[in-house]
């Protein structure tokens, strides 16, 4: 049950930070490239746009850290390894949690088998 649980969280957050940071950063560029008129304040504008752009990036990594943080019971090596690469890549960093808890609930389960 739990697993199905971080499974809903995570791909939610995962779809709004896709949606966020793949979709709306190169396509609202792209828009803003169409409308603006003045050519030589361009590229002022795009990085100042690209500077924000980054920071929600950085922001949002920060909060998926936080998310991954709370929900490891087990503080191992394994689970700060994945909050490094969640850091800065949180698509491969939710898919490796997900996939660690899975593999640790199963390995919980077996062994409570064996036990009996």
């Amino acid at each position: 049950m739990r697993i199905q649980k971080l499974l809903t969280k995570y791909s939610i957050l995962l779809l709004v930070y896709i949606a966020l940071v793949r979709f709306a950063q190169p396509y609202g560029l792209k828009l803003y490239y169409s409308i603006y008129s003045n050519p030589e304040m361009m590229a002022e504008t795009v990085n100042t746009i690209q500077s924000i752009i980054t920071a929600v990036t950085f922001i949002i990594n920060l909060i998926f850290v936080v998310f991954i943080l709370v929900d490891s019971k087990q503080k191992k090596v394994v689970d700060w390894l994945i909050v490094v690469i969640t850091f800065f890549s949180a698509e491969t960093g939710i898919a490796l949690f997900l996939i660690w808890q899975i593999y640790k609930e199963l390995n919980n389960k077996y062994e409570a088998q064996q036990k009996t």
